[in-house]
């Protein structure tokens, strides 16, 4: 269990990576283990200003409920906030309930939203499942989007030993072509012991590679065409030896002349996903779309050979959403990154970021190659559950 803090703990906003995966990862868990911490210059290298979007207020401010926090410098484009959690355990009323909605009003990412509210609602001690809906960006740019959630993430945590999380996308939101506001409900089951710590090791050999293609309706067979020669093209690159590999892709119109966007996913023989994709945000005029098509083809199947390359059991996005998950389980976990040039590979900024975050705020340490000896947290709720069930028993038996 983390130390007990009664000043908060200071993080300054442009350390590392300097954007919002630090405010996120840091609320999340201050709200679980009722840490309160104070967070200067944030998003203080992001260009523009930086400060709070209306993104990461959404999330706080949610948070900020699920504890009854007191949080001081709430505003849009705020660079400093106080958030001090309630000491005693509490659950949110719509969590007991299991239904809770979460709405922007700007198509901000869905994902990042769901980044930033995972780990509290895993961990939380709350009983039943619960069936989150949030309203924003299901494709946005610079954030993972709904389909790596659901095809890499989501399989990737119930390899490391998360209950099952499932989703529904109702409705697209885009922060491309004429922006707007998509839902998606993701029906997550609370922990009910403390998280085993885990071991990613061992890989295996790339057996098939999904491609999904949202993009104008009459683009589909461009891309399908393209897919086929540099699936033909880089098979030995993508699949090595594998004597039978294979390929699926499926396509959705996107619904606007400017909206491209391609994930290319490649599961192992160990059931390991990478992912790599892009949310085109190059021009697209009229009568100049021709090189769209295998300039995204191109860009994002060399990602994801160099993912599958560097020979590690994570891509570069899922290495950094782990993180949180070794330092709250139980003993140490270790997940392989992949090598370059004889060593490891150098972890990713998002990563070293999460990492340092985790250090401040739990006491773990990251080891040179990422392993890490989690804290074994239990919510206290859930360390009553059986204390509670005895207490009902005897009641019940005084009663009959």
């Amino acid at each position: 269990m983390a130390k007990s803090h009664t000043q908060p703990i200071h993080l300054e906003g442009t350390t590392l990576e300097g954007g919002g995966q630090l405010l996120r990862i840091a609320l999340g868990l201050s709200t679980l283990t009722k840490t309160p911490v104070n967070i200067t210059n944030i998003r203080g290298k992001r260009p523009g200003g930086g400060g709070l979007k209306a993104q990461h207020l959404t999330s706080m401010l949610w948070l900020g409920q699920a504890s009854n926090a007191r949080i001081s410098g709430a505003g849009l484009k705020g660079k400093e906030i106080t958030f001090t959690p309630k000491a005693l355990p509490t659950l949110h009323h719509d969590v007991t309930a299991g239904h809770v909605s979460i709405s922007q009003s700007t198509p901000g990412s869905i994902n990042l939203v769901l980044q930033a509210v995972l780990p509290y609602l895993l961990f939380c001690g709350a009983q039943e499942p619960i069936q989150l809906r949030i309203t924003g960006g299901t494709n946005v740019s610079n954030s993972p989007s709904y389909e790596y959630a659901e095809q890499v993430l989501f399989p990737m945590l119930a390899a490391i030993g998360i209950p099952c999380i499932t989703s529904t996308c109702h409705s697209r939101g885009w922060s491309t072509g004429s922006t707007r506001l998509g839902s998606a409900t993701f029906t997550i089951t609370p922990l009910t012991s403390t998280l085993p710590a885990f071991n990613l090791s061992d890989r295996g050999s790339i057996e098939s590679v999904r491609a999904t293609i949202l993009a104008p309706h009459g683009t589909e067979q461009d891309f399908r065409d393209n897919l086929d020669l540099m699936f033909e093209k880089r098979q030995t690159r993508i699949f090595g030896d594998e004597g039978n590999p294979k390929t699926d892709v499926t396509f959705e119109p996107s619904h606007h002349e400017k909206r491209y966007y391609l994930l290319l996913v490649a599961t192992a023989s160990t059931g390991m996903k990478f992912g790599r994709d892009w949310l085109y945000d190059g021009g697209a005029r009229a009568g100049k779309t021709n090189k769209i098509v295998p300039d995204i083809v191109r860009k994002v199947s060399d990602d994801l050979i160099a993912e599958i390359q560097h020979g590690g059991c994570v891509d570069e996005w899922m290495r950094d959403q782990l993180v949180v998950f070794q330092a709250l389980a139980k003993g140490s976990s270790y997940v392989d990154g992949g090598r370059k040039d004889e060593g490891a590979l150098e972890p990713s900024l998002h990563t070293k970021t999460a990492m340092w975050v985790a250090e401040k705020i739990l006491g773990v340490d990251f080891g040179d190659e990422g392993r890490c000896e989690g804290i074994g947290f239990e919510s206290e709720s859930g360390g009553r559950r059986e204390e509670v069930l005895v207490r009902k028993a005897v009641e019940t038996l005084q009663l009959s």
